[in-house]
């Protein structure tokens, strides 16, 4: 499972790599909090724009929106078993951490 985990890590990085070449905007950000659950979205709002630009969830909505995406760019890039496990559990992000990808 490991060399899944690297696997499936590797191709997220570089998924949300993308998002490096994008503008996040605040209409980007409401647009994304309008779609949280309410006891999340006070919780996003209080974090703000800035410390939400590394929030996987974040750079995911935005790529999306603009037509990057995940599952599109997972499947050529992971084994099928890494693919089935990525899948399975919530089309996860491997080791990244949960807050916080290096933009």
């Amino acid at each position: 499972m490991p060399d899944l985990l690297a696997e499936i890590t590797a191709a997220a990085r570089a998924y949300y790599a993308q998002a490096n070449a994008l503008p996040l905007t605040a209409t980007d950000f409401l647009s994304w909090l309008d779609e949280q659950p309410p006891a999340r979205r006070a919780d996003l709002l209080a974090r703000g724009l800035v410390a939400s630009r590394a929030e996987p969830h974040f750079l995911r909505y935005c790529l999306e929106c603009r037509g990057y995406a995940m599952r599109a760019f997972m499947a050529p890039r992971l084994s099928v078993p890494a693919y089935e496990l990525w899948a399975a559990h919530g089309e996860f992000n491997g080791d990244l951490p949960p807050h916080g990808i290096a933009r």
